[in-house]
């Protein structure tokens, strides 16, 4: 199972070369919302206390996603990057491919997924499968498409071992380059588990690179 209630998985991050923060994305409960049995998925980033002096990062994504289809139905973000502050609320509304994001509606495509929804939702789906296929991202009220693009036995050496993984790499959908290369790399282990073992976050201004530090299951 790609979600287990009560997995944590323990990240060290580093913003801009450094070691700056510690992360982690838990599985808290399993519950319903509206009919729907969807697991509470929890994402925290915080930075270390020499680090807080020159850039803080105080991030919490709660996300709630569908058992079956592993798309997010429902997220809360708080953000605080530097002086930067967002609070947000999303509702998916899967029936009419609508999201509700505070007090705005928006559409959406079929599979409209949340950036954090991928760290489980290619855990649970066969990653080869999406080789040069489009997905449809929701980030600050507009929906981006994204190219995934696939790279196999990738070996990689982090603080909790050495992995055999596979990288999902995404581009602009309309061939715009982001203008840090990519809005999101992830690294999966081979194995069971499929560990996103390294996970690498467009922030407000940069980006914090997240290398798998241990697991508690």
């Amino acid at each position: 199972m790609p979600a287990n209630v009560g997995e944590t998985l323990f990240y060290k991050a580093s913003f801009r070369g450094i070691h700056a923060a510690s992360a982690s994305l838990k599985v808290i409960k399993k519950t319903v919302i509206e009919k729907d049995s969807v697991y509470h998925i929890q994402f925290k980033a915080k930075t270390r206390s020499a680090f807080n002096y020159i850039f803080p990062i105080d991030d919490k994504i709660d996300l709630w996603i569908d058992v079956k289809t592993f798309l997010p139905v429902k997220i809360s973000e708080k953000i605080r990057e530097g002086n930067f502050r967002r609070s947000t609320n999303l509702v998916f509304n899967r029936r009419n491919n609508s999201a509700i994001i505070d007090n705005d509606t928006i559409n959406i495509e079929k599979y409209t997924q949340s950036p954090y929804s991928l760290f489980y939702f290619f855990r649970k789906h066969n990653i080869k499968d999406f080789e040069d296929k489009k997905i449809s991202l929701i980030q600050n009220k507009k929906t981006i498409f994204l190219k995934l693009k696939i790279k196999e036995n990738q070996i990689i050496n982090v603080p909790s071992g050495d992995y055999t993984c596979t990288a999902v790499l995404p581009t602009r959908g309309d061939n715009k380059k982001f203008k840090n290369k990519a809005e999101l790399d992830i690294m999966f282990s081979n194995d069971i588990k499929k560990y996103p073992v390294i996970i690498r976050i467009k922030l407000k201004y940069g980006y914090l690179k997240l290398e798998l530090d241990r697991v508690i299951n």
